[in-house]
């Protein structure tokens, strides 16, 4: 019997789980090939929660996302970076993916 593979993304606490395609580790790359593979997904982050009463780092990491208001989103490609701020602040925002 063959396999059906699902295109849907992996998601854990309702938000988008993105693995890259190389491991990070262990990968020898050409000159001037970055040392991950970004995918083309995009994903649109919503602030939902107010920065009020948060620590420091967090508030700026909800303004380097470009996020002011609450109810306030932005579309990103997803990157490693992304995931880490998006990590950061997982309790302030809503990450959706985009078609």
């Amino acid at each position: 019997m063959s396999e059906v593979k699902t295109t849907a993304p992996k998601m854990h606490h309702g938000r988008v789980v993105v693995e890259s395609k190389k491991p990070l580790y262990n990968v020898k790359n050409n000159k001037g090939e970055m040392p991950y593979a970004i995918s083309e997904e995009s994903v649109k982050v919503t602030l939902i929660k107010s920065t009020i009463g948060c620590l420091e780092v967090q508030k700026a990491t909800v303004a380097a996302l470009g996020l002011k208001k609450v109810g306030s989103s932005k579309v990103f490609k997803v990157s490693p970076a992304l995931n880490g701020m998006l990590f950061r602040v997982r309790h302030l925002v809503k990450v959706e993916e985009v078609k």
